[in-house]
This record gives C-alpha cells, structure tokens and sequence, in this order.
C-alpha cells in the first residue's frame, strides 16, 4: 500500500490555500506537536481526559458502543440487516467514566464520543490549542478506544488532527467507488454512506473487486501532533489504535463561485439525478450516462470547442 506523502509541518495563514490546491491526501506531521493537548495526552494513559475535563460544561455527547460481533467496528452487521452498534446520549463525565472502566478489560467493547462539537461540549479548548490555518472553523472531536470506522467519504475539505493515541487512514481515490462496495445512500451510521466489506476480515468471495480498490489505497500511519488533509469525496477507513484516543478534524466547505449558493449542492445534484434516471429503461440510462460524461464531466472533449464564447451559456467552464 502507497503511503500518504508527507510535508515539513507548518501551521500559518497559506496552510489552507496550498492544501485546497492538492487533489491528493497529504500528511502533516507534527504538525500540533506544540498544543497542550497533545502533551497532556502523552504524559499519562488518561492523561487527555484529565485535560478535557478542564472545559467540560455539561453538554451531552453521541455515545456509540459496538456489538460483540462487530470486532470494534462501526458497521452493519453480516447480514446487512441492522446496525453493528448502539448510541446513547450521555455527558461527557460519564462517557470518560465508561473509557476508563474498559482500560484493563480485555476484548471491551470499542466505544466512541461521535463528532462532538468543540465549541459546544468543551469551550475554551481552541483558545489553548489553536490553529492558525482555519480560522473561524469550529472542529469536531472524536474521543474513544480502538474502534474502526468503515471506508466512507465526506463532501467538504478535511484536516483530521490526532492528539492522543495512534491513528491509521486508508485512502481510496474517488475513482474506486464501483470497487468499495458502498452500502445504502440513506440508512447509514451517521449520514455518510460507508462500505459494507468488513474493514478487518474482507469476505474477497462475496466482495471481489474490494482487492482492486486496496491495490488503488494510500495509507496513513499518525502519531500524537500529526494532521491530515484529505481532499473532498476522498474515501477513507479511520483505525483507533490505541485504549484511549482523541482526534480532533476540521471540514470547511468547498466555495464555489458568486451565485452558487442559488444551486444545489453536489450530492442533492447526485441524489435527484439518481432518483430521476433509475426509472428510465436501460437503453436510456446509457445514453445518459454518455451525455453527463461529454457535457458535465468534460474529460476527453470540450463541448465548447466548436461555438463561439459568447454563446457557451451554461457549458463554459467557470474554473
């Protein structure tokens, strides 16, 4: 597996420009090797939360807690029937109370604070662990033991930090979607649609073209301090390595040109086209399918090539 290439670690005001310019994941390391998290984190096995309890208010957090069949993943069960998993709303006290209770237990479950807001559930937290390429950009946390997120992607940029514990990514070009076996659109964990090969025992009778897409991966391997950038619709597995994890990421949108608050967004586009071209015959959907590739994606011919500018209305590239 390919690694993620990696660039020197500097946190400034061109950070975010030059990682929106990449088409292609990169890795920071040390990147936040500086924040008080991050030593707190590495200072003792509890150490990070100790330090979050610091700025604890009360707030209730997504607890997520797998199934003993689930081998601490995230996912849908073998029959693809029902979740792998249970959440529950609890505050944050307690959700650490339950982390620290499973740290001499061996085979616990892999439980996990979901996508909690910083700003939300631990204010005060980026006052003392800023960064300076997003500013403005309220992160998410995630705080947990060794659980496995399935492949999925998101639709935003992503700068996923580590501050405690060990992290492993895998990466998949978008261009893998047909190997991924992406399950439903709509019931999914929580909202983005994830592969349904189980990420630690692939079933490759049943899933074949899953080793296609592995051949195709990136990997990742994070320590305490590092960050990773990963371009919008980018397909990624998140590993927890360690009994006590925390990663903070930050999603900022992708800013599209005046006007385009008007327009839907991509994946509205994606859904309509979808629910609209599934009820045509077949022979119909193929000629779609060569209509979208000529005028939307626009990869070997330019539509325009042959029509005055003037008249390129709604084919002109706008980027």
């Amino acid at each position: 597996m390919t690694p993620v290439e990696s660039w020197p670690a500097t946190d400034g005001p061109d950070l975010r420009q030059r990682l929106e310019q990449r088409a292609e994941p990169v890795l920071l390391k040390g990147l936040l090797s500086h924040w008080p998290a991050v030593e707190a984190g590495r200072a003792a096995v509890l150490g990070i939360c100790d330090y979050l309890a610091r700025f604890d208010r009360g707030a209730e957090v997504i607890a997520t807690k797998t199934r003993a069949a689930a081998r601490g993943v995230m996912g849908y069960n073998d029959t693809l029937t029902d979740f792998a998993f249970v959440k529950a709303r609890m505050r944050l006290p307690e959700f650490m109370a339950n982390l620290a209770a499973y740290l001499p237990v061996d085979g616990a479950p892999a439980i996990a604070a979901q996508c909690a807001k910083v700003s939300e559930v631990i204010p005060g937290f980026l006052d003392e662990n800023p960064l300076q390429a997003l500013p403005g950009v309220v992160p998410n946390f995630w705080l947990g033991n060794a659980l496995t997120v399935p492949v999925h992607h998101d639709h935003p940029y992503n700068l996923a930090c580590v501050v405690a514990g060990r992290r492993r990514f895998t990466l998949f070009p978008p261009d893998q979607v047909g190997n991924l076996y992406i399950g439903p659109l709509e019931h999914t964990p929580s909202g983005a649609p994830i592969s349904v090969v189980h990420p630690k025992a692939p079933d490759y009778e049943r899933y074949p073209r899953y080793r296609e897409a592995l051949a195709a991966a990136r990997a990742a391997e994070m320590a305490p301090g590092d960050a990773l950038y990963i371009p919008p619709l980018w397909f990624h597995q998140v590993e927890a390595l360690e009994k006590v994890n925390l990663l903070v990421n930050y999603w900022w949108p992708v800013v599209g040109l005046p006007g385009d608050a008007q327009l839907p967004a991509p994946v509205a586009t994606l859904m309509q086209a979808i629910r609209v071209l599934n009820a045509l015959p077949a022979a119909q959907r193929d000629a779609w399918a060569a209509m979208f590739e000529h005028y939307v994606v626009q990869r070997d011919l330019d539509p325009t090539a042959h029509i005055p500018e003037p008249w390129h209305g709604v084919l002109a590239r706008r980027r």
